[in-house]
């Protein structure tokens, strides 16, 4: 009965750890290049003029960047005060990779830092 039952634990393990690949931190293995990052760019909107340039529009600015994702968003954490000519705090978002990242800063893009 012992062999049997050492059997059927040992095929038991495997078969949970054949599936668990990971890099030793716990996580997922994931290559560099996978890793996405947000950034955002003011849409250019007005308090009492709206206006504003849309996510789809803005998009050209980053000709060359593959776009995982865009929305707009208000920008968070940040104060604007209630005047006509103000900021709106109403902001373009895009999902990119993160190698990306300083070629999008060039272009006026900063990265989008989430609330914790």
């Amino acid at each position: 009965m012992k062999p049997i039952f050492s059997a059927a634990l040992w095929a038991g393990i495997l078969s949970l750890t054949a599936c668990a690949h990971s890099d030793g931190l716990n996580k997922p293995a994931t290559k560099p290049s996978e890793e996405r990052v947000q950034i955002y760019k003011s849409d250019g909107s007005r308090q009492c003029e709206g206006g504003g340039t849309s996510p789809e529009a803005m998009k050209s600015q980053l000709q060359g960047i593959r776009v995982y994702a865009a929305e707009k968003q208000v920008l968070h954490g940040m104060m604007f005060p209630a005047v006509c000519g103000g900021q709106t705090g109403s902001i373009n978002v895009y999902t990119i990779a993160e190698q990306d990242l300083s070629e999008v800063e060039k272009r006026g893009f900063n990265i989008l830092k989430q609330k914790d």
